[in-house]
């Protein structure tokens, strides 16, 4: 496989009804559990705030729209459309939307849900 295309069309986000994500949006365009080695999608969070504990995978955010406070390992940044944030796995991550944030994620490797 040299090329995977995906149509926009296909990316339709969907509720996530359980787990650390739940009540959140997520379309998830290379997933956790393709064919690839990285996974890729848009994921949209309302306000909230979500506590990773320990960061499964190495994570390049994209914001789209909104904005969102990250706090990794006691480091924290405020990102917002058109900023780009880096997340190294292994990290304690505490996510903090005050209102509603979309953002494109890629991350390595694949599988962020385990």
């Amino acid at each position: 496989m040299s090329i995977k295309k995906v149509s926009k069309e296909s990316v339709v986000p969907a509720g996530v009804p359980d787990g650390i994500w739940a009540d959140s949006n997520l379309a998830e365009v290379f997933p956790a559990a393709g064919d690839t080695r990285m996974s890729c999608g848009v994921h949209e969070l309302f306000e909230s705030v979500t506590v990773v504990e320990k960061a499964p995978v190495d994570d390049v955010l994209y914001i789209l729209e909104g904005e969102i406070e990250i706090d990794a390992d006691g480091v924290v940044q405020t990102c917002q459309a058109g900023d780009f944030a880096y997340l190294r796995a292994g990290a304690r991550q505490t996510f903090t939307v005050r209102d509603r944030v979309k953002h494109i994620y890629v991350t390595y490797p694949r599988d962020w849900s385990t």
